[in-house]
């Protein structure tokens, strides 16, 4: 009986790690393991898909400043989670401090566009 509980316990815990979602390490640079954990197979998939096209740096629009949010940066990342930036459901437009440019990172529902029309 012992052997009994101790196999069906080792295969639900089997099961669980096989069904548990896999996502890629460079999320955890801006995601927790229990954000992570929360969202759903799509939304992961945008989020990875983002890593390499979420972010993009454009001119400074003339007489916008007052409503953009600001960023200090050294270098020129090319990956929202290399600044700890999260993907959320509007796009973010941040001035780069000391550029005339704009850090923009695209929304979840650009971002699913552009995965449906590759597809």
């Amino acid at each position: 009986m012992k052997q009994f509980v101790l196999i069906l316990t080792l295969f639900f815990y089997s099961t669980t790690f096989s069904f548990s979602q896999k996502y890629n390490a460079e999320l955890l640079k801006s995601y927790s393991k229990e954000e992570l954990k929360s969202f759903d197979e799509e939304t992961i998939k945008v989020l990875e898909y983002g890593i390499e096209n979420a972010i993009y740096y454009t001119q400074l629009p003339e007489g916008k400043i007052e409503q953009l949010g600001e960023i200090n940066l050294s270098g020129n990342p090319t990956k929202y989670t290399d600044i700890g930036l999260k993907i959320i459901h509007e796009s973010q437009y941040l001035k780069v401090i000391g550029t005339n440019h704009v850090l923009v990172v695209k929304s979840l529902y650009v971002l699913k566009n552009e995965i449906s029309r590759k597809n």
